[in-house]
């Protein structure tokens, strides 16, 4: 009898997932991708998007033609509800998909974007129509402040900062990072980077509590910043299908799952990516790398659950390769305790990233 595997969501385990179920089918099995996008972007290049030396088309990524290489039947939309007896989902288009094994790996929604007025000179870069108007000048004159966690936000930072030297705009940029808008610190953090942000003239407020936003003021504990885009690059946050569905899920709303990436209560439930959180890996940081890795034990467990009953357990690399670019096609390189600046660093990462996108085409 033909079973049935359902994937949520497009994130970076369940795109490495795809890669593998390319090359290598699972017998017997009929396999749907549910995703809120048919396109997803790779999140690493934004900021040589911003510096105009990617174009958006650089960094995309087709699910719809990825799914049907693949063999995969593609449905677009979002998980309302999941059943777990019936093992049905419920999606905001009123279509009931209904499953034998569950995949997920989604968290597209950015912590506290409800305080967000909608304007055209506020972005929010998991959105499509945001990240093709960041790309227009206008956007990026004047003063530009982003608000965000860790290496994301920092490395827009930089980057923003060189496209202003690029075209001469001396207007400021100025990165906020509020408490509570992390998950856990990476391999690059604030004070890592810190005097490389001071010599670059990027200004730095931390540990703000955010208030509000009003008109292009942002409001941070007793001072207002002025600005004429904000950037809102905060941490993403897990999907509120976990609580509709009362999956369990840790004190942050992340669904909890074993070293086997499956769900203790539920076997046939499986997740990956920064969706979930992993009960002996509390605070692992899920990077590019932990992510592709997720998704390598994810296709063997799910192969080992539908045929054969064997399993692999996951376990974080000790060491791993990490990026950021600082503008000008300059960046860190990090590798356990080697690390290395400079054009080599960042021709390094560009092949990497470019490479990466290019494996799913």
């Amino acid at each position: 009898m033909c079973k049935k595997l359902l994937l949520i969501g497009g994130g970076r385990a369940h795109l490495s997932l795809l890669k593998k179920l390319k090359k290598e089918t699972l017998m017997g099995c009929e396999i749907t991708l549910l995703s809120p996008a048919s396109t997803t972007y790779h999140a690493d290049m934004f900021p040589g998007l911003v510096e105009e030396i990617y174009q958006l088309e650089d960094l995309e990524i087709d699910f719809a033609d990825l799914t049907e290489k693949a063999g995969i039947r593609f449905v677009q939309g979002t998980a309302l509800s999941i059943d777990v007896k019936q093992r049905m989902v419920l999606t905001e288009n009123g279509d009931i998909l209904s499953f034998d094994v569950l995949s997920i790996d989604t968290d597209r929604r950015r912590k506290g974007t409800e305080i967000l007025p909608d304007r055209e000179n506020i972005f929010d870069l998991t959105q499509r129509a945001h990240l093709e108007r960041l790309q227009e000048y206008d956007h990026k004159k004047g003063s530009v402040v982003i608000v965000g966690d860790g290496a994301e936000a920092i490395e827009m930072s930089f980057s923003m900062k060189a496209w202003k030297q690029t075209y001469q705009d001396h207007a400021n940029v100025i990165l906020i990072q509020p408490p509570g808008m992390f998950r856990k610190p990476r391999d690059f953090t604030l004070q890592s980077l810190k005097s490389e942000l001071a010599n670059q003239g990027i200004e730095v407020y931390r540990n703000k509590s955010m208030v509000e936003i009003h008109e292009n003021l942002i409001k941070i504990g007793n001072e207002s910043v002025s600005f004429d885009s904000l950037l809102w690059m905060t941490v993403l946050k897990p999907p509120g299908v976990y609580k509709s569905s009362k999956l369990p899920t840790d004190e942050e709303g992340r669904l909890l799952v074993e070293d086997t990436l499956q769900v203790k209560k539920y076997p046939f439930i499986f997740g990956a990516g920064n969706g979930v959180t992993i009960r002996n890996h509390p605070n692992l940081s899920v990077s590019g790398s932990i992510a592709d890795k997720q998704g390598e034990v994810l296709f063997e467990n799910l192969k080992g659950y539908l045929e054969s009953g064997e399993g692999y357990h996951f376990r974080p690399p000790k060491r791993q390769l990490s990026g950021i670019s600082v503008g000008h096609k300059q960046a860190y390189l990090k590798y356990g305790a080697f690390s290395r600046k400079g054009k080599l660093a960042w021709k390094l990462k560009d092949k990497l990233d470019r490479g990466y996108v290019s494996s799913f085409r």
